[in-house]
């Protein structure tokens, strides 16, 4: 497990370095938590579909924030970040809720410094509300 791990996302070309960069070019922050890059990696594991499934699991996770990232508009409907967290991902049996979609300027720091003083326990029960916005993942 640790070796996927470390496979998918410390190479160079390594997927979450691929997502990272396809948001990065509409001006988008995409951020993995450290919890959730693992139940990833279990999950992909758990269907024996090693590195390959991962890709497959990413894109169900992050398929709804890629299909509102182009349609984004400016000020505080444009999407500042994506978040995947536990919640995001779910649990090695379970489908989660998908990938946060955070809008508004500045909406990423407001969701770092939430679960800073949160933290790090809750994540995604942030105040905030009307800035995230829960995406349902597909067919995990």
């Amino acid at each position: 497990r640790t070796s996927l791990f470390r496979f998918s996302w410390s190479q160079k070309n390594a997927l979450g370095k691929q997502f990272k960069k396809l948001f990065s070019m509409n001006n988008v922050k995409l951020h993995f938590t450290d919890a959730a890059l693992r139940i990833i990696a279990k999950k992909a594991m758990s269907k024996n579909t090693g590195a390959r499934g991962l890709r497959t699991i990413l894109e169900n996770i992050l398929m709804d924030a890629m299909y509102e990232i182009p349609d984004a508009k400016s000020g505080e409907k444009r999407i500042d970040a994506v978040v995947v967290d536990e919640d995001a991902v779910g649990a090695v049996d379970q489908p989660g809720c998908g990938a946060k979609i955070l809008y508004g300027d500045g909406a990423f720091e407001r969701y770092l410094s939430q679960i800073k003083v949160a933290g790090d326990a809750a994540g995604s029960e942030a105040d905030g509300e009307a800035e995230l916005s829960s995406s349902r993942a597909m067919g995990m």
